[in-house]
């Protein structure tokens, strides 16, 4: 099972911090770490880490965290063959508290210079692929052109809609799987999700522009699956959350892993939840990412 990932690879720069800062308060970090992460990044290697073969398209930069991040996505078992090197690599300012919280500030970088042209050099990656797995960390034309690349070869489509924003109708009927949190749904539609039937009517508005199913991840209050066959509620694991910060890529990640296996989505969502509850578990992005043998005796 083949899934090439189109999207983003930053060098996450994380403080662990006693609580997030107010407006105009500062604060002491009580450590710091340089961390490999960027969710198109974050999204390869855990399904690598899951068993997949992985090709990832994306762009770092020319200069030593660039090279760290090559070397650490090969490490994994990425190949990193669409990867190309231009201006600097893109990077996330991150701020996680004693509770498992976080703030994250964006600086792109090189993210900003994957084009169409990319997608079209690699073509025989999506051909080869079973699955597209994108996110909304690189322009959103180069997201649209490559979803509707992938949508007419035949191939499954998972978006991650992160960070949120608005999308179009053209973009959602070439999408199979959406998988927002709460926030991007609102974002994505502009309706209220403060309760579960808030959140399902915003789903059904969704879902009619044409994704085939969707589904929105909850934290602690789990995740819902929406789809022509209904909705179901997957209750969250129990466990205690250190650190949020990569949850929501690993849960994508491990729903397509399980989709490219043959599971349904009710349980390609249920395998993606335990994934995503060891994830939390642990500090950082990509260390966080658990091996399938992880998951199996952990589970």
């Amino acid at each position: 099972m083949n899934i090439l990932v189109v999207g983003s690879l930053n060098m996450d720069l994380v403080s662990h911090v006693p609580h997030l800062p107010k407006a105009g308060e500062t604060i002491t970090s009580t450590s710091f770490q340089t961390i490999p992460g960027g969710k198109g990044a974050n999204q390869a290697v855990a399904a690598a880490r899951l068993g997949a073969k992985v090709q990832m398209i994306g762009k770092v930069g020319r200069d030593a965290y660039g090279e760290i991040l090559l070397e650490r996505m090969a490490a994994a078992g990425v190949d990193t063959t669409g990867i190309g090197q231009e201006d600097t690599t893109g990077m996330a300012l991150i701020q996680v508290s004693d509770s498992g919280e976080n703030h994250i500030v964006l600086v792109p970088g090189a993210n900003q210079r994957v084009h169409t042209g990319d997608v079209d050099r690699y073509q025989e990656m999506l051909e080869a692929c079973d699955i597209l797995l994108a996110q909304l960390e690189i322009p959103l034309e180069v997201v649209e052109y490559a979803v509707k690349c992938a949508h007419q070869k035949g191939k499954t489509v998972v978006l991650n809609p992160a960070p949120a924003q608005k999308l179009s109708a053209d973009i959602l009927q070439h999408v199979d799987t959406l998988t927002p949190n709460e926030t991007e749904l609102e974002i994505l539609t502009g309706m209220p999700v403060e309760t579960l039937p808030q959140i399902e009517a915003a789903v059904q508005a969704l879902l009619v522009q044409g994704p085939r199913c969707i589904i929105v991840t909850m934290g602690e209050k789990g995740a819902l699956v929406v789809h022509g066959g209904g909705v179901m509620h997957l209750p969250a694991y129990e466990v205690q959350a250190v650190d949020t910060t990569a949850a929501g890529d690993a849960f994508t990640a491990a729903y397509a892993v399980a989709r490219g296996r043959g599971k349904t989505d009710e349980a390609a969502a249920r395998f993606a939840s335990k994934v995503a509850a060891i994830v939390v578990t642990r500090h950082g992005a990509q260390p966080s990412l658990p091996t399938m043998e992880e998951v199996e005796a952990a589970l």
